[in-house]
């Protein structure tokens, strides 16, 4: 059998365009530092890639969710840590007011204090987060929760809806608390619920009739006990936060970790091969 010397040229040729296109993948993988430049290079690994970067997508949006979640309660916890101040002070003024040595004057005085007070406490419960929606108006964000309708008549017009973020794979946080659970919920001292709105109201009223009732300290304290109730919960979310963010962090690691390993360069190995393809390319255009 014959060979011919076009096809014997031809052949080396092939093998020099073999060895020139092996030689390109390798500079291309040095150049990005991917073993994988192409799904066909590894199947197998391409889509574990793949999945693994879901999954890192998913708990980098979890980590945002987290991000949003402790911006709002923090600042729900400081509204309301404003709240206990003014509630604090108007129980002080209760217990001075008591004072059988106070004249109708003083009491007067106290009076104005309180009713500045109770639109500073009513400013607080319309509060807005930095996007302008309202904190204590449940799912109606867009809604001013609380209203002052005249003669100590206060009305709620959120609803009871609570708005939860996922911040991991099976865990939901709340993001704020219904006003109507925080601020309409006090002992009126009478065995019935009002609002903290209604006991500053009447308070007020009672000392500019110069008669001061025994039941505003403990209106004033049950309201104290709901804010500091609703602190607390803050505070349990804010900690399950921390810890689901902490669990977050690691599992992001490690996802990192695994598709490095199916992905990167072994920059050792392709650089021995890149200099063992260049001298057989260059064997190759010598021949």
């Amino acid at each position: 059998m014959r060979i011919s010397t076009s096809w014997i040229f031809q052949q080396g040729v092939n093998a020099m365009l073999d060895q020139q296109t092996a030689l390109a993948r390798t500079q291309q993988q040095l150049a990005t530092g991917q073993r994988i430049l192409n799904p066909s290079d590894d199947p197998s690994a391409s889509t574990r890639v793949l999945e693994l970067d879901q999954l890192i997508d998913t708990t980098q949006q979890y980590q945002r969710n987290s991000e949003d979640a402790e911006t709002r309660l923090k600042l729900e916890e400081t509204v309301l840590s404003e709240v206990g101040d003014v509630l604090q002070r108007v129980r002080e003024l209760a217990v001075r007011a008591n004072n059988d040595t106070l004249s109708a004057g003083d009491r007067q005085a106290i009076a104005i204090e309180v009713r500045t007070s109770l639109d500073g406490l009513l400013q607080l419960a319309n509060s807005k987060d930095a996007i302008g929606e309202y904190l204590f108006s449940g799912n109606k964000t867009g809604t001013r929760p609380f209203s002052d309708s005249g003669a100590g008549t206060f009305t709620y017009d959120g609803d009871q809806g609570v708005r939860s973020l996922q911040i991991g794979p099976t865990r939901q946080v709340s993001v704020g608390d219904a006003g109507d659970n925080v601020f309409m919920k006090v002992d009126d001292g009478a065995g019935g619920i009002g609002s903290m709105f209604e006991a500053l109201y009447d308070f007020a009223v009672d000392l500019e009739a110069n008669n001061p009732s025994t039941t505003t300290l403990t209106r004033l304290d049950s309201a104290i006990d709901e804010v500091l109730n609703t602190r607390s919960s803050i505070g349990a979310r804010l900690n399950t936060i921390d810890s689901q963010r902490n669990m977050n962090d690691a599992f992001d690691l490690l996802m990192q970790e695994n598709r490095s390993t199916l992905e990167d360069l072994d920059y050792t190995e392709a650089v021995s091969r890149f200099e063992r393809q260049l001298l057989a390319l260059q064997a190759s255009q010598q021949s």
